[in-house]
């Protein structure tokens, strides 16, 4: 299988199960390091559920395509953190900072978040 092809089965605490593309799930420290010791399935810690870790996936695929298509990746960031309700907002902080991703954890820093 081509790297591109392979996915990992991420798992959250609330039983919230994700088949995510490989290349996407590397970018989450934690996930990143289950996969190089040749893990599939990836059992994350308490402080991830199934609505942030769906954030966190959503934003992994979009801002790929966004640079793909030669998006600007700062704005598509700053376009994507203010459309964030609140609720899903602290999910996707949790599932960033457990997930060991700081980049995502720092999407925050100077964003405004819809209330």
């Amino acid at each position: 299988m081509a790297g591109e092809d392979q996915t990992v089965l991420v798992r959250c605490a609330d039983l919230a199960k994700f088949a995510v593309p490989a290349s996407v799930a590397q970018r989450a420290g934690s996930v990143a390091a289950a996969l190089e010791t040749g893990q599939r399935v990836v059992e994350l810690p308490r402080g991830v559920n199934g609505k942030g870790l769906a954030t966190a996936v959503a934003y992994y695929q979009a801002r790929a395509e966004a640079e793909a298509g030669g998006a600007d990746a700062g704005q598509f960031d700053g376009e994507f953190v203010r459309g964030l309700t609140h609720d899903a907002a602290i999910d996707l902080i949790y599932a960033a900072h457990h997930l060991g991703d700081q980049a995502l954890f720092n999407l925050f820093a100077g964003y405004r978040v819809n209330y």
